[in-house]
């Protein structure tokens, strides 16, 4: 009985990990393709389609889904996700129909980030 006890227990500990492991390279990854974007990413005027909030809060800020919708250079209409954390100002200030600049990047336009300046784009 012993045995059969700690081996759940370790079994247990064993998929624990893995979990705990897969989630945080997720989030490495995620950082990886955001430190690129933002540094090689090309500027886009976004409009905002939806605002989606979930259940994941911090104090005074809510984790939100903004689903953007950008042209690249090239014509194409691509319309993306990103996932960031947003105070009350912010929630308004990305309010559907409003408004924003992202950067993408050019071989693979769905990974984008949040560019806050201002972008003025010539022909």
């Amino acid at each position: 009985m012993a045995f059969t006890m700690s081996y759940f227990v370790f079994i247990f500990i064993v998929a624990l990990a893995a979990f705990l492991l897969y989630y945080a390279l997720r989030w490495v990854r995620q950082l990886f393709i955001e430190a690129h974007v933002m540094k090689h990413g090309i500027g886009a005027n976004a409009d905002i389609i939806a605002l989606k909030r979930t259940n994941w809060m911090d104090r005074r800020s809510v984790y939100c889904e903004l689903v953007l919708r950008f042209r690249t250079r090239e014509g194409q209409l691509v319309q993306a996700s990103v996932f960031q954390f947003l105070d009350s100002r912010e929630i308004v200030r990305f309010a559907e129909g409003n408004g924003t600049t992202v950067k993408y990047d050019p071989q693979n336009p769905q990974h984008i980030v949040l560019y806050d300046r201002p972008l003025i784009l010539g022909d």
